[in-house]
């Protein structure tokens, strides 16, 4: 038979084995064989996974294009972001400037140019070595106690590419492509009491078989990071500064069976071994006084019908599990979701003291649940649709709670009558549904969505106005993203407007956009923006519905930051066209494009590609040289964040603050004519503001 004959579930197999090189050259045979081969899915998901231990979503287990986009950029082009409260180092160390600068050369114009960072000045600031892959300059770099805005972490020298990256309560730990834990911040800080120790930048975290044996998929509890090796071996930390232990059942060295994932819940350790079902146990403490010491016995529970039994229709396995705050939740190839209670009367127990049940209003007719994501009391139900359906530990233990009143819901599984119970599951949030989530995130009040487009957009409180959601303080322009206090105070919670989960509000990366923000918050208080005598900010202080239209505005301008200012005649041009690129169109994505995002507690961390070219090019819309004519009135304090040479100015400055017209009719204050809306005025009905 010859050989592009074989089947179809068969080539692919064999073409695995080829490294990137040669498959390239077998895609060249013929214009079949390389419009069919060159970006295949199983090919390239196989080689991006092996080489960078990248995880794999099921979402996107068939997005050919994406795989080989990834493959080609990841090396290069990797960034770890972080924002949110950084005390006790949790954020690890900025990196100043996370902006891309292309410096006045003399070089011919037909050679290549250099993308350089600015340094800006900063006191007594530290010199690292490290330079990123192709820039050969270091850069400074500062401590954060907090950051509002994402801002680039340094990671070590060896790390150079990170694969995946996870949020503990107080730390932040990242996996390099060669199997290597890095966290900084502290495991376990709860009370303020800080075990171990704790560090402000990135550390490895170690083990005794470190040299034989590496980490394959890890995971961040509340207060411990455990991970599994390539060879199936479960390690756990409770601090940075021991040596992680092995993970021994309690009747011998291994579960029976290699575990294919583990999962680090809120008080629990967990595991998937196929053939045994969904692991837990109370996560190891390593007190440091034996440093020979490689392992030790847990007191393992198992839930039952969790193990992979066969059927008449084929096999039934779990899918995916959470561990939250007292349950476990999970979801199998059947497309039904089960929850357990992980209560036990004693330690010794071999299963949880109550039994397992089919969690309901998640299931329906033709509904096909791909991935669950979850963390502290939150979850989320993938669709293979492109639904997000919410759930909450409140709505577990009221489901948990009818069974304990009516124990026939175990047996029969019919909720119907139960209307009021299956109303209460959380609602779904608007801005999630069909808009390609691949990943949920949940810190303590906020959580994020990534969508396969690369943005994230936010949900939530901001805690004390810590910036966990990575838009910016209320008082440092979060306010025209849709930020408000619920009280007075700098240290005050700030709530998002109900808008955002109507319409979503994405985090930006560019320096410019922060600048931006804070440029339009310091224009509030100009005497050219009163209005009836008092402060233009007086509208945004007393009227929610005005702030939250405005904010749509803003959104549809960062939305389309990359194509530059809009003129009058921009209005409206862009509302019939596609918001993002077209499926598959990994050619033309944005400067700045998330991967992977992570959070607990009361911040966040993203892996981003950062386009350095592309970066330089669509700043140089925003920004001009600058005029004997042009007035500064806001020019910040030297060793601030805004991104300026003292040549330059931001073209928004000449154009003063933008007068934008509301859907309702209302006129917010500004200088010059209405700005145009870039998508087209949406009605106050669409936004939920009537």
């Amino acid at each position: 038979m010859p050989f592009l004959e074989l089947p179809d579930d068969v080539l692919p197999i064999i073409l695995s084995f080829l490294d990137p090189k040669d498959y390239l050259a077998f895609c060249r045979v013929s214009k079949v064989v390389y419009s069919k081969y060159r970006q295949d899915p199983l090919y390239w998901r196989h080689e991006t996974s092996n080489t960078f231990r990248l995880p794999i979503s099921p979402l996107l287990a068939a997005d050919g294009p994406r795989w080989y986009w990834l493959y080609k950029r990841l090396k290069t082009q990797t960034r770890l972001y972080t924002w949110g409260q950084g005390s006790p180092g949790s954020l690890g160390p900025g990196r100043a400037l996370s902006v891309p600068r292309r410096p006045p050369t003399h070089d011919p114009p037909h050679l290549p140019q250099r993308v350089l960072p600015r340094v800006p000045t900063r006191p007594h600031p530290t010199i690292l070595p490290r330079p990123y892959p192709g820039r050969g300059f270091p850069r400074q770099v500062f401590q954060r106690t907090s950051s509002s805005w994402p801002t680039e972490t340094h990671i070590p020298d060896e790390v150079e590419v990170i694969a995946d990256l996870q949020c503990g309560g107080w730390s932040t730990t990242i996996l390099s492509s060669d199997g290597k834990l890095y966290t900084t911040g502290s495991i376990d800080s709860m009370d303020g009491r800080v075990v171990g120790e704790s560090s402000d930048h990135f550390r490895p975290l170690e083990y005794l078989t470190q040299s034989t044996s590496t980490i394959r998929q890890f995971s961040s509890g509340r207060r411990h990071v455990l991970a599994l090796t390539d060879g199936g071996k479960i390690l756990s930390w409770d601090r940075i500064n021991a040596k992680g232990l092995m993970v021994f059942p309690r009747n011998g060295t291994d579960f029976g069976e290699k575990p294919v994932r583990v999962a680090a819940g809120w008080a629990e350790s967990s595991a998937y071994v196929p053939n045994i079902g969904i692991v837990y146990w109370s996560p190891l403490q390593n007190d440091h006084l034996d440093e020979m010491l490689d392992g030790k016995v847990v007191h393992e529970k198992v839930v039952p019908g969790t193990a992979r039994r066969r059927t008449e229709t084929g096999y039934v396995e779990v899918l995916k599990h959470v561990v939250l705050e007292e349950y476990v939740v999970w979801i199998t190839n059947e497309s039904k979701v089960y929850a357990c209670a992980l209560h036990v009367d004693n330690s010794d127990q071999l299963e949880p003291t109550h039994p397992p049940f089919e969690l309901p209003g998640f299931d329906a007719p033709d509904r096909d649940l791909r991935d669950i994501q979850g963390q502290f009391h939150r979850f989320g139900v993938f669709t293979a649709t492109g639904e997000v359906l919410s759930g909450d530990t409140g709505y577990v233990r009221r489901c948990a709670e009818a069974i304990r009143n009516r124990p026939e819901l175990l047996s029969s599984s019919d909720w119907s009558t139960m209307t009021t119970l299956l109303a209460s599951r959380p609602h779904d949030v608007p801005a999630m549904q069909h808009t390609g989530v691949i990943a949920l995130a949940y810190g303590d009040y906020h959580y994020h969505a990534l969508h396969a487009d690369g943005r994230i957009t936010s949900y939530g409180t901001d805690s004390q106005s810590c910036g966990s959601l990575g838009l910016s303080g209320p008082e440092h322009g979060g306010r025209f993203r849709g930020l408000r206090r619920d009280r007075p105070g700098l240290r005050s919670d700030a709530q998002l407007l109900p808008i955002a989960n109507v319409r979503g509000r994405q985090i930006w990366f560019e320096p410019e956009r922060k600048d931006w923000l804070q440029w339009m918050e310091d224009q509030l208080t100009q005497p050219y923006l009163t209005v009836n005598g008092q402060p233009a900010r007086h509208i945004w202080d007393i009227d929610p519905v005005k702030q939250a239209a405005f904010s749509e505005w803003v959104e549809q301008e960062g939305k389309h930051w990359e194509e530059g200012p809009a003129s009058s005649a921009d209005a409206g041009s862009h509302a019939d066209t596609a918001e993002t690129p077209l499926a598959g169109d990994y050619a033309n994505l944005g400067s700045y494009f998330p991967i992977a995002i992570a959070a607990a507690g009361w911040h966040s961390g993203a892996l981003v590609l950062v386009d350095e070219d592309k970066a330089h090019e669509v700043r140089s819309k925003w920004v001009t040289t600058r005029h004997e004519s042009d007035e500064d009135k806001t020019r910040l304090m030297p060793g601030a964040f805004e991104s300026l040479e003292l040549d330059e100015v931001y073209v928004w400055k000449r154009d003063g603050f933008p007068t934008v017209r509301l859907p309702n009719g209302f006129e917010m204050p500004g200088e010059g004519e209405p700005k145009p809306w870039r998508d087209g005025v949406p009605t106050m009905q669409e936004l939920g503001l009537e």
